[in-house]
Parts: C-alpha cells; sequence; structure tokens
C-alpha cells in the first residue's frame, strides 16, 4: 500500500529543492562543496530540519555555522519561491551517512580480505598434508 503524501512531506520537498539553488548561490560566495541530503519538517510546519554533505568532512562545522549566519537569507529565498504562510525555522545538521557508510564498507572488504587469507592458508595446510601422506 503506497504511503500518502502529507503536506510536510511536500513542503520539505519544495525546501530542498529552493535550498540547493540558494545554496549554490552562496558557494559562489565562498561557501564550497555544500549539498542537501535531505529536509525534514514538522507536523505544526514551524522547524525544518536540513541535512547537509559536505566534500571535505573536516570543514563541516565551519559550513554549519555559515549555513545559520545565512538562515535568514535562506528563509527569504524559500519564502519568494513557495506559497506558505509560514516558512519554517531553519536547521542545519550534518548528515555523516556517507563516511559511515564509507567505514562500513571498509570493515566489510578488510573482513572478506580476512577470510580470504584464512580459507587460503587452509588449502595450503590441507594440500601439503595431501602430499605428506601420501609419500
Amino acid at each position: 500500500m503506497r504511503r500518502e503524501l502529507t503536506r510536510s512531506d511536500r513542503l520539505a520537498a519544495q525546501i530542498r529543492r529552493v535550498l540547493g539553488a540558494a545554496i549554490r548561490q552562496l558557494q559562489e560566495e565562498g561557501l564550497m562543496h555544500v549539498a542537501v541530503s535531505d529536509v525534514e519538517v514538522t507536523r505544526d510546519l514551524s522547524l525544518a530540519r536540513v541535512y547537509i554533505n559536505v566534500l571535505d568532512p573536516a570543514t563541516s562545522q565551519r559550513v554549519l555555522k555559515q549555513l545559520k549566519e545565512n538562515s535568514g537569507r535562506l528563509r527569504k529565498a524559500i519564502a519568494q519561491e513557495i506559497r506558505a504562510r509560514r516558512v519554517p525555522e531553519l536547521r542545519f545538521i550534518y548528515d555523516d551517512s556517507l563516511e559511515r557508510g564509507k567505514h562500513l564498507e571498509s570493515l566489510i572488504e578488510y573482513a572478506r580480505a580476512t577470510d580470504k587469507k584464512r580459507s587460503d592458508a587452509a588449502g595450503d595446510e590441507q594440500a601439503s598434508e595431501d602430499g605428506a601422506g601420501s609419500e
């Protein structure tokens, strides 16, 4: 069964689209490599949590500070683009899911490599035992 989109879901999608364009304009002014990964709007439409990704995780705190400083300007851009009685307050949150994904991927690769080494070593042991027993 398909879930119906709520008003907050539709507003979140619109905010994400508008913020993407507005942040691109900020990037031209020095805010570098920021992408909006998700927007969640509360049911009462008073707050929007904006999840962002940055190319260099070391700069995430600086980027969050810059976005917070420009939140009024970003809200104004949203107000000009969408029809809403009130534009939600913007809270910017760093989305570390990409780093967590990379870390998990490296753990999986390490586990695979370790298993392969163990199975190769066990195969070599078995081959040497078979060779010693046939002499």
